[in-house]
């Protein structure tokens, strides 16, 4: 399965929340025909890292607490996964917009707001699944914060969507 750099998908919820200080979408295309859910893939997206990747957020949480931001250690997967489902908060992640083909994800502080939307089209046995990161800082911590992360961020949103995929999809 190929991720590539790819738009916002056509008529995307993601939309209400532009423009964005940074942005970017990595897709791909499975052939499938059972249905595949959006919060299927954000909670196997969220809940299940390979090592690496929590190695990089062990790394990220122990340098923010002492700048004052979140950490994201692990909570309770049931209270997180029920909070994706249900459209609840969980912590400081809350889910703005949701719908048959779309879940969007806010993570939220003080230096910055990201929101991720995995969204699904579509077109018979063919899946588009997109993954879609708008970021907006609310001061110069999340400017600065953004320029360490994203060198990570493309190659860690890249991994977590073929992970999640290919465990829904098989």
């Amino acid at each position: 399965m190929k991720i590539s750099k790819s738009t916002i998908p056509s008529g995307s919820l993601i939309e209400k929340y532009l423009p964005a200080d940074y942005s970017d979408v990595y897709a791909c295309e499975v052939n499938f025909e059972k249905e595949i859910i959006p919060d299927d893939i954000m909670v196997n997206f969220w809940t299940d890292f390979p090592s690496w990747v929590n190695g990089l957020f062990k790394l990220r949480n122990f340098l923010v607490k002492f700048v004052g931001l979140k950490g994201t250690e692990k909570g309770n997967i049931k209270e997180f996964e029920k909070s994706i489902r249900t459209g609840e908060t969980y912590n400081f992640v809350s889910i703005p917009a949701k719908s048959n083909n779309e879940t969007i994800l806010l993570l939220s502080d003080k230096h910055l707001n990201a929101y991720i939307s995995v969204h699904i089209k579509s077109e018979g046995e063919y899946k588009t699944i997109s993954a879609v990161t708008l970021v907006n800082f609310n001061n110069k911590l999340g400017r600065f914060y953004f320029f360490v992360i994203r060198p990570f961020h493309g190659l860690v949103v890249k991994s977590l969507l073929k992970r999640s995929v290919k465990r829904i999809v098989g």
